[in-house]
């Protein structure tokens, strides 16, 4: 089986999309599969088509419905290959009505359209009552580091890995751990990300600057992150909509950290209030629940080992990889692949 992934981003590992294809890519061809990446950051237009026809793949798979659909509906429509679309982030929380409109056409062409849980199927089938292709679910997995290292000594770190724009809503925890701050002098929150949007940053970095507990990382490194993990208390996800199963959320459940998460659609994918995380509703009810953390470290535990059991049975990259190759031979209309094989 030979797959095209069209992606927004790869070359940018930080970015979320970026981590999804980059597992999918190592454990498909540990299958058996050839796939090739055809990213927006590296391939363009006639490029993009030429070097897909080149390669001759059985099918398309893009990721994220607007970044990747609709460059593989136009892709389908010039070579004649099908294509499947994988749901990655905000794509169904609004946009621009032109957007929009092409989002849609881009998945009512698709042979099938994947979600990383049931939650969003709602969401979907409001904006594409009709799909012509099939909905699949088919979670997030994460690689589960071998060892899990112990809770850091020292300061007490919130950790928050986010791409800085609106919709990752940053600034939100910086005024309610200030105030836990004054009771607790040895908090910190560590911010990761990219800078991504430019006034946004602006405000961000200077809101930083003014809070003498944050420290502000940068854009740290893929490969680095699971030092950042394995430092921190509590890891956070203060984001305004995410499309399930944030790859930060999975990575830090995978590491034994204990996570505070916006109580939003995407979120509850992953994590059940007060089994294997915490979920928040506003700033009281996300001070109460940091407070908690910080004072309780059998609770921290307990959340901690909860996430990390919920992934290691629910978001098996090898079982992710196989319900793709499954996928792509019902796309393409050719023979199951066996249990190792495409």
């Amino acid at each position: 089986m030979k797959v095209a992934f069209i992606t927004p981003y790869y070359l940018q590992s930080t970015r979320g999309n970026a981590v999804t294809v980059r597992r999918l890519e190592h454990h498909l061809t540990a299958a058996g599969c050839q796939v090739r990446v055809f990213s927006r950051e590296a391939f363009a237009g006639t490029a993009l088509v030429q070097g897909i026809r080149e390669f001759g793949p059985d099918c398309l798979h893009a990721f994220h419905a607007l970044h990747g659909g609709v460059t593989a509906r136009q892709v389908c429509r010039e070579l004649g290959i099908p294509y499947l679309v994988t749901l990655t982030g905000t794509d169904l929380y609004g946009g621009e009505a032109d957007d929009m409109a092409a989002m849609v056409e881009a998945l009512a062409g698709a042979e099938a359209v994947v979600i990383f849980h049931e939650t969003v199927r709602q969401r979907l089938l409001r904006l594409l009552p009709h799909p012509a292709g099939q909905i699949a679910v088919i979670p997030q997995g994460v690689d589960l580091p071998d060892i899990v290292a112990p809770e850091a000594t020292g300061d007490f770190v919130f950790f928050l890995p986010a791409g800085i724009r609106p919709v990752k809503n940053v600034l939100f925890p910086v005024a309610p751990l200030a105030r836990l701050h004054a009771a607790h002098p040895r908090l910190r929150l560590r911010v990761a990300g990219p800078l991504l949007d430019e006034s946004y940053c602006r405000r961000v970095l200077a809101a930083f600057a003014a809070a003498p507990f944050v420290d502000w990382l940068g854009e740290v490194a893929f490969e680095a992150m699971a030092g950042q993990y394995a430092a921190s208390h509590v890891v956070l996800n203060t984001s305004v909509s995410e499309g399930g199963m944030a790859n930060s959320l999975l990575e830090a459940m995978a590491a034994g950290r204990p996570v505070l998460a916006a109580d939003i659609e995407g979120n509850r994918s992953l994590v059940e209030d007060g089994v294997n995380g915490l979920l928040y509703h506003g700033e009281a009810d996300f001070l109460d629940k940091a407070e908690r953390l910080l004072n309780d470290l059998l609770l921290r535990q307990r959340l901690g080992l909860a996430g990390r059991e919920y992934v290691r049975e629910q978001c098996s990259p090898e079982r992710e990889s196989a319900a793709y190759r499954h996928l792509y031979h019902a796309v393409t209309g050719q023979s199951k692949p066996t249990d190792s094989k495409p």
